[in-house]
């Protein structure tokens, strides 16, 4: 389950497995939210996630996959600051998770 300060408790829907070779599961969401916990505390947290969301158009709680994430992300950084700092940890997160997903894939294709 997803859950955060400021939003209601929402099912998110299943993430696939870490990469074979890697602790590194795709970003949601709630690592998102969590990052800014970590900097801000809970209520800032919701308060910064909350506004980037409304600014991509976006509900808090309902941004489920790379897509939505990388949109709110983007809002997201806009907020300069740490905000930004943050944002951008999270966009570093989700590429290296995308390249390392894409070379898996090639590997088990047996190409390289």
């Amino acid at each position: 389950m997803t859950s955060f300060p400021g939003s209601p408790t929402m099912l998110a829907p299943d993430r696939p497995p870490p990469l074979q070779g890697y602790k590194l599961q795709q970003p949601t969401e709630s690592d998102a939210v969590a990052a800014l916990h970590r900097v801000f505390g809970a209520e800032r947290a919701a308060e910064r996630w909350g506004t980037a969301c409304r600014a991509a158009g976006l509900v808090p709680g309902m941004v489920f996959g790379a897509p939505l994430l990388e949109q709110v992300v983007k809002a997201l950084a806009t907020q300069g600051g740490a905000t930004a700092t943050v944002a951008r940890s999270i966009e570093i997160r989700m590429r290296t998770y995308a390249r390392l997903a894409s070379q898996a894939t090639l590997m088990a294709g047996g190409q390289r």
